[in-house]
């Protein structure tokens, strides 16, 4: 167990850094101008520059817990996860973390740059967050539920299983952002400003889940004894007949 924490937490921590990447190249212009709106011709407690230092070193803090959570998840579930090695299902996790940590709650509450939004409503708007956080946890498990019952009758095949669980998931969502009510704050900045952020803080997730899946997969079969490349295999000479 020792050994899947550390794979978590330095592929978490290598997510952390892509993550970081990804809003320094793409977000960090909607974060200075949006800081600039807020703060007028007022002097800065911090400099941008350590406010973007600080910033590198949250995502990798960040990051790096993540995979910790990541990895103790992989570990609970892996018997569970119908998939042939451990590259795979590091991959399937990631991307099923991805959907219900930033995509769906992205949908219904997406993120505003700094100093956008009624500083009175903050507490408001992060409980309708981790509301939403937690539907899509459960989307996630009443389509895993589903999976499970279905994959257990044989005469219904994969092509009728999948389409089903898919259903499953997407009017559980539905259900969620029908239901939850609309953020309490009216974004007066520019949309332009908001929604370059918006889509930057969303690549910048889709990165961290990208690297961390593939990252832990890695290490877990290095911790196999096994290389990432090994299943590169040299063309044989023995021609088309395999050597016979």
């Amino acid at each position: 167990m020792r050994r899947l924490i550390r794979d978590g937490a330095l592929a978490g921590l290598a997510g952390g850094a892509a993550l970081a990447l990804v809003l320094l190249l793409l977000g960090e212009e909607s974060i200075g101008l949006a800081i600039a709106l807020e703060q007028g011709d007022g002097d800065e407690m911090f400099s941008r520059r350590a406010q973007q230092v600080g910033g590198v070193l949250a995502a990798l803090i960040w990051g790096a817990a993540l995979g910790v959570v990541f990895a103790v998840v992989f570990g609970l579930l892996r018997r569970r996860l119908a998939l042939p090695s451990d590259w795979r299902a590091g991959v399937g996790l990631a991307v099923l973390g991805f959907l219900t940590v930033n995509l769906v709650p992205f949908l219904k509450y997406p993120p505003n740059p700094p100093g956008v939004g009624d500083p009175d409503t903050i507490g408001r708007r992060t409980a309708l967050y981790l509301l939403m956080l937690a539907w899509s946890a459960l989307a996630a498990a009443a389509a895993w539920s589903a999976g499970r019952r279905l994959g257990g009758h044989p005469a219904l095949p994969e092509h009728l299983r999948v389409p089903a669980v898919v259903a499953v998931y997407v009017a559980v969502v539905a259900v969620g952002l029908a239901g939850m009510p609309a953020s309490p704050d009216a974004v007066t900045a520019p949309a332009g400003l908001v929604w370059r952020f918006r889509l930057s803080s969303l690549a910048g997730a889709a990165a961290f889940w990208a690297v961390c899946g593939v990252a832990f997969g890695w290490l877990r079969l290095a911790a196999a004894g096994q290389s990432p490349l090994s299943s590169m295999r040299a063309p044989s000479r023995a021609g088309p007949s395999g050597g016979r």
